[in-house]
């Protein structure tokens, strides 16, 4: 799966690890519950019109007994907590895969959400419907809980009475993301698909299944008034062990990003992400992105066939194709310069290779130098310092900031498909390289980047000592929207010191899908931050951009490999700034 080996399951094997009776840890019976009963109508939900009625009578030790639309009842264990004037409680049906989570408010108002195993092609990865209605059987309450957008934007800080401590963005109303900080992730954001449900003013019910991960589900009420929360946990950790849990968490707001949907929008239906199968919904459908079935790996034969090939350099259109892209400049033409690298103190790769793959194009030789002549403004020449050959390539430039130019271009014939973007500081006399090749850490097709420092030498000026361009955490806890032109647009969130997400808006400006990756920022100026990505485990491309906080725009390249070689393509966006979260704190 996703970034960590987690082991795809049976449903054999689950039902055993399951057990008979399945028992959530921590929480306990309710007092306010014990030696009743209740009569549950579910009435609406998100995929299907009308669920399940359930009844229930509570014994004293944390007991039930479940009939479901009228059937015989199973008696299970189940556990629960109170946070407020809001009860929850959960419980696995003796025998099977699947149990419900029952959240009802001091009005009798329900929320559901049933969970199964072995639903989807990864057994593993929880399943979940939510369905809305009232406790009793007497009048009808004309008011429902109701999917929201009200909580869209927000991010928290949790820490719960495990230890277990995350910040958790809500960019989207389908999607959220999450950081693991203790146990830490190595700075990584993880992508989930989620719900957002609104009791009222004050409390909310948020879900996410870790797709593409674990498959874990995580269930939360949380109290907005006092920001803590109470909750479930359930699924398989990374040694294929149950994780079912009940628990408490104490929290902050740690910010609050802009939304983009009308005014009127309250977010009560979101038909554009709830996905039909055909004529009729599906239980537990929900539109989720799962890139690692969309793009096939590259075998090492293939790659190095692919790289025979001419590719395409800067003849065809970025995988984010707009028209908002930078003009491009002819700065360089006519100069003659030389780039020197400090590779023997800044060249870090920012993951290491796999092992026993490091070929000898890949060792770190020490210092790197190259020497450049710019004919005009698509074609250059540059060698290394002291060779006798010069190799022609094409390229694009750009501006996006006073005498800060961004420029890339491949090392045609390469072993690993090289390719340079060099951000180059005209008055400063500094440089930035983002290296990058086909092949990373974790495949042969995908692409690995660093960032190395280095100065500009021309024109006889010389360059500074020590003084370099350098990692920068100035934009950890940033927002920002993106349009790139021609209904293309998403917004980012800069949640971690090494890794980011983006969510592409939905068509009433609603946040939609999301994603994250790994990342290297980089200062170059005030003026001027450049930003590195790479998409893991998706399409395998490598993004770079200048980006320009006083003129709102950014500049750069989309790099990549597929069977008919690599490709170079150029980037562009407006931005507009969309909140901020105090968050760098927690990576002291």
């Amino acid at each position: 799966m996703f970034f960590y080996n987690y082991n795809s399951l049976t449903t054999e094997e689950i039902s055993k690890k399951l057990g008979q009776a399945p028992v959530a840890q921590g929480g306990g019976a309710i007092p306010s519950l014990a030696g009743k009963t209740l009569k549950i109508t579910l009435d609406g939900g998100v995929t299907l019109e009308k669920g399940p009625a359930l009844e229930y009578a509570f014994l004293s030790d944390g007991m039930l007994t479940l009939s479901e639309d009228g059937a015989a009842g199973v008696t299970g264990p189940y556990r629960g907590i109170e946070l407020g004037e809001v009860t929850l409680f959960t419980h696995l049906i003796p025998g099977t895969q699947r149990g419900y989570n029952v959240i009802i408010d001091g009005r009798g108002l329900v929320t559901v959400v049933e969970v199964w195993f072995s639903g989807f092609d990864e057994k593993r990865e929880v399943q979940r419907e939510v369905y809305f209605g009232y406790v009793g059987g007497g009048e009808i309450p004309e008011k429902r809980h109701s999917l929201t957008n009200r909580v869209e934007g927000k991010g928290f800080h949790w820490k719960d009475c495990t230890g277990f401590e995350t910040l958790v963005f809500y960019p989207s109303v389908t999607y959220s993301t999450l950081v693991e900080l203790s146990p830490a992730r190595g700075g990584l954001t993880i992508a989930a698909p989620s719900d957002y449900i609104k009791i009222d003013d004050r409390f909310f019910i948020y879900d996410r299944v870790e797709c593409e991960f674990s498959g874990t589900f995580t269930l939360d009420v949380v109290d907005l008034f006092t920001v803590k929360s109470a909750g479930v946990r359930l699924g398989f950790d990374e040694n294929d062990a149950l994780e079912y849990r009940v628990f408490t968490a104490d929290g902050e707001i740690t910010g609050q990003a802009a939304t983009f949907e009308p005014v009127g929008d309250y977010g009560t239906k979101i038909a554009d992400t709830y996905a039909e199968h055909g004529s009729a919904p599906v239980k537990g459908a929900r539109a989720v992105y799962r890139p690692r079935l969309m793009h096939t790996d590259l075998t090492k034969e293939q790659v190095k066939a692919a790289l025979a090939k001419p590719g395409m350099i800067f003849a065809g259109s970025s995988i984010m194709t707009g028209s908002n892209n930078m003009e491009p400049t002819d700065y360089l033409a006519g100069k003659k310069f030389t780039l020197s690298f400090d590779t023997s103190r800044s060249y870090e790769w920012e993951r290491g290779f796999k092992d026993g793959d490091v070929s000898e194009s890949r060792k770190i030789p020490g210092d790197i130098v190259w020497e450049y002549e710019v004919s005009d403004a698509k074609t250059l020449k540059w060698r290394a310092e002291g060779a006798s050959a010069w190799s022609e390539e094409a390229y694009q430039a750009f501006e996006p900031a006073k005498d800060i130019i961004l420029f890339s271009h491949v090392h045609t014939g390469s072993e690993n498909g090289r390719c340079v973007t060099l951000a180059v500081d005209f008055t400063t006399r500094l440089a930035t390289c983002i290296d990058a090749q086909v092949g990373s850490w974790r495949s042969d097709w995908e692409i690995g980047h660093c960032a190395i420092f280095g100065v500009l030498k021309a024109d006889g000026i010389r360059p500074p000592e020590t003084k370099r361009h350098h990692h920068t955490t100035e934009l950890v806890g940033k927002s920002f929207t993106w349009d790139y032109g021609m209904n293309v647009s998403s917004i980012h969130v800069y949640s971690t010191p090494e890794s980011y997400s983006w969510t592409i808006f939905m068509s009433n400006g609603s946040g939609g899908m999301t994603w994250s990756a790994p990342c290297i920022y980089v200062k170059l100026r005030d003026d001027a931050y450049l930003f590195s990505w790479v998409e893991e485990k998706c399409n395998g491309n490598q993004g770079v951009m200048v980006f320009n906080p006083n003129i709102m725009h950014d500049a750069g390249y989309f790099y990549g490999m597929s069977e008919n070689g690599v490709s170079l393509t150029t980037l562009g966006a407006f931005s507009r700034t969309a909140g901020e979260f105090d968050i760098l704190k927690h990576f002291k």
